[in-house]
């Protein structure tokens, strides 16, 4: 289980999170092919921008009640959070996190459904969590799992879906590998706040 597991940051002022002020990721931009390339199935016309990518995040914040997660609850950090590489492939290593940042067309705001798919995590074999968010019109929102200890260090593909109104906004498709396939990313978050962890205060959706 992690300590932090599943991060949920808005995009739009306020919250560090993953975006609520943009900050967590800074802008999101669309990257085109590789963007796409990391897409399952269609992706509705009301993400305006998708990014996938890598997330070195700040020492613990608040944390908000996530039922159907491993661990109970997420995290919402009191700090912006940088996306420190896109791409669709992150190493498997301790205090590292990966996800998705996107923008939402100018319209309504959107209540959300995140659900992460991933290998079985042991003990429990836990293969899918879902949590709640919010999409502001002409903003965003970022999310992203953390990995905050061994059990959660699984190879294979992980998926991240968005889901609004019934109906799914986009799903991208993430390949976790070992460290020692990427060593570049593997040290990207080495020695920062996302190894400052506290594992006594843990409780973190997995």
């Amino acid at each position: 289980m992690g300590r932090t597991a599943p991060f949920h940051e808005p995009r739009t002022p306020g919250l560090s999170g993953a975006c609520r002020t943009l900050a967590i990721a800074g802008a999101v931009l669309l990257t085109g092919a590789p963007a796409l390339a990391q897409v399952v199935g269609p992706v509705s016309a009301r993400v305006a921008d998708l990014t996938a990518g890598l997330f070195c995040a700040p020492p613990e914040g608040g944390r908000r009640p996530a039922p159907d997660t491993m661990t109970g609850w997420i995290h919402v950090p009191d700090e912006p959070v940088r996306m420190v590489a896109e791409g669709n492939e992150a190493p498997a290593v301790l205090g590292m996190g990966f996800g998705v940042r996107y923008a939402i067309a100018p319209g309504t705001d959107l209540v959300t459904r995140y659900t992460v798919t991933h290998p079985p995590i042991p003990p429990s074999g836990i293969t899918e969590q879902h949590w709640d968010g919010m999409a502001l019109a002409g903003g965003g929102d970022t999310a992203f799992f953390q990995f905050d200890v061994p059990e959660e260090l699984q190879p294979g593909t992980w998926t991240f879906s968005v889901e609004a109104g019934g109906e799914t906004l986009f799903t991208m498709a993430f390949t976790v590998r070992a460290a020692q396939d990427l060593p570049a990313l593997a040290s990207l978050c080495r020695g920062g706040a996302l190894l400052s962890a506290n594992p006594s205060g843990r409780g973190a959706a997995g």
